[in-house]
């Protein structure tokens, strides 16, 4: 596996509450995997892959599930992807969606890749993986043929079901844990996860569901008083947060998508002592000094995430943070861990 490989953290949204369902200790398991706990709490975090597919693997064990990923999917849909499902939703048709997640799906996950086949009188959606040999293997596509399930249900309604489902794994002992994946036949020892469906389905007509999230936190921002629990500067840092690894974290951008103007933002912002800009370099810091800490991700790989159009750019924004490289902070930081503890 190529260690610039990365999955968004959002992806363990409800790894803690399964691990917990079925008994399981969700920080032994983390401990053992080598995956920090802020993945989880802090938005916008990236792990490496390896390690994701290493705590699946854990986990499993850990709780005899050898199903444990089917399960950690079953409330995930769009949404649980974040900035990439957001832009997903934004699509005209299902198809459209599949198609649109296919070219932005490297904003979520780095290492698996996510395909739309049209066929004569089929349509095939795929998620595949570079390599099927490794531990963690099942649970990651059990994973995604759950999700991929739930989103089809998401968009065309709680009585969809595919035509077959495909799954890149060895026909398992009990394959009754598969019942609930919304599909007429479920079949082992592909290459990738392949839903098949109806080309009628993929034809179908996608709700607006942006334009309903513009609406519903537009009349937030009417009804919602200054100086509120949720205030304005959470509201846009949660935006921030999901549009920074676009390229397109801008605010007007944010406004935008708050279904408001640019002027209202700054000025609810200022109200509250805090500007967009702020809340920016904010998070921007918190992601940064988060993965430097861990050395879990490649410096250009953290700019991407971090929203900027190059190395250099995010080199000069951390000089300005703490006067120094993002490398030299990292190793003065490795240097600091040590001395602790000799």
């Amino acid at each position: 596996m190529q260690l610039q490989s990365y999955i968004r953290g959002g992806v363990l949204e409800y790894f803690a509450s399964t691990v917990e369902a079925l008994g399981g200790d969700v920080s032994a398991l983390l401990r053992e995997a080598d995956v920090a706990p802020e993945v989880m709490s802090i938005r916008g975090t990236f792990l490496p892959y390896s390690s994701y597919m290493r705590l699946m693997h854990c986990a499993a064990e850990a709780t005899a599930t050898p199903h444990f990923g089917l399960l950690m999917a079953r409330r995930g849909n769009a949404e649980t992807l974040g900035t990439v499902g957001i832009i997903m939703t934004q699509a005209d048709t299902v198809g459209g969606a599949w198609q649109t997640l296919s070219q932005f799906y490297r904003i979520h996950d780095t290492y698996g890749r996510v395909r739309i086949w049209r066929y004569p009188g089929s349509v095939m959606l795929s998620y595949g993986l570079p390599r099927n040999d490794q531990p963690g293997t099942r649970q990651v596509y059990d994973v995604a043929a759950g999700m991929m399930g739930n989103i089809m249900r998401q968009f065309c309604g709680v009585d969809f079901m595919a035509e077959e489902i495909i799954l890149p794994i060895a026909e398992p002992a009990d394959v009754s844990v598969y019942a609930a994946l919304p599909a007429r036949r479920v079949r082992f020892g592909s290459s990738a996860v392949e839903m098949h469906v109806a080309p009628s389905l993929i034809e179908q007509s996608l709700p607006g569901r942006d334009q309903e999230l513009r609406t519903a936190l537009g009349d937030y921002f009417t009804a919602t008083p200054l100086g509120s629990a949720q205030s304005t500067a959470r509201m846009v840092e949660d935006m921030i947060r999901r549009l920074l690894p676009t390229g397109e974290c801008t605010l007007p951008r944010v406004a935008q998508t708050l279904a408001t103007t640019t002027r209202t933002i700054q000025a609810r912002l200022e109200t509250e002592q805090t500007s967009f800009r702020q809340i920016l370099e904010n998070v921007r810091r918190e992601i940064a000094t988060f993965h430097l800490r861990r050395g879990d991700m490649q410096l250009t790989q953290l700019a991407m995430v971090l929203g900027y159009s190059e190395l250099s750019a995010f080199s000069r924004s951390f000089r300005s943070w703490y006067g120094v490289s993002p490398r030299k902070w990292a190793e003065q930081g490795s240097w600091s861990a040590q001395a602790k503890t000799t």
